[in-house]
């Protein structure tokens, strides 16, 4: 089969279980191949779509719901899809039905929608980072997940998406506007060394470094905070310890025959 892969990511999470997927998957002989949608617009040519992304407020961020809404047209054909979140909590993940439900409506059947709890990357006021012990083992269930979910991907009988998402995208737009502010509160220190990094990572293209300043256009994602390699970003004055995904997912081989 043909698989198609996409998904946004923030600070790494989503991107690792994307690759995850497409690993796994190409072990089980199927043709493979992972897009960010930060790089493309079109889809290529597939049997089955795997979309994912982190969960914003409740569900995913605005800016994949859009991609969806933009980009992915009426489905020709028998196509299938599998939907997955990246969260530092599962309750209230709420993405993966949402994204869902817009691919169903586009002639998809679901047939796996799936929520990994990951690494927090997300704790610039009250919340604490992942232990790393929890950090290995969150990836080790992570392996199992995807094992579990691409079990699914001969499914004839798809999931069928009943609640209503009307109330969580709205919440996903109110927490766009809300992010633009809050992103205000992010600012670059004299311990900068004008690498360049964090504005050629921002997603939104926010950052000027050489003026040390933020716009107006942030989603709060947090990657240039994770990514800066002298940690010169602080949120509301406050310095927070870097996060970057330094493990891997393994599968044991006999699991994906």
């Amino acid at each position: 089969m043909r698989v198609s892969i996409i998904y946004f990511s923030g600070t790494g999470n989503t991107k690792s279980i994307a690759i995850g997927y497409g690993r796994a998957l190409e072990k089980m002989g199927h043709d493979v191949s992972i897009s960010s949608i930060e790089k493309v617009s079109t889809l290529e040519e597939h049997d089955v779509l795997i979309i994912g992304g982190p969960i914003y407020a409740g569900n995913m961020p605005h800016e994949l719901i859009h991609w969806v809404r933009k980009n992915i047209p009426r489905a020709t054909g028998n196509k299938s899809a599998i939907v997955f979140s990246t969260s530092a909590g599962l309750e209230n993940a709420n993405g993966v039905k949402s994204i869902g439900k817009k691919l169903a409506r586009r002639g998809y059947a679901i047939i796996d929608l799936t929520v990994f709890e990951m690494p927090r990357n997300f704790y610039v006021e009250k919340y604490d980072p992942t232990p790393e012990t929890i950090q290995k083992q969150q990836f080790k269930d992570a392996a199992q997940k995807i094992i579990n979910s691409v079990g699914h991907i001969h499914n004839t009988t798809p999931r069928i998406v009943r609640d209503s998402v009307f109330i969580i995208d709205m919440l996903a737009d109110l927490f766009s506007i809300m992010a633009k502010s809050m992103g205000k509160n992010f600012a670059i220190d004299e311990t900068c060394l004008s690498c360049g990094t964090c504005e050629r990572d921002c997603p939104k293209q926010n950052i000027s470094f050489k003026d040390k300043k933020y716009h107006n256009r942030c989603i709060l994602c947090t990657r240039c905070i994770h990514n800066c390699p002298v940690n010169a970003i602080s949120y509301k004055g406050k310095k927070i310890e870097s996060y970057r995904v330094h493990n891997e997912i393994y599968f044991d081989e006999e699991l994906l025959q």
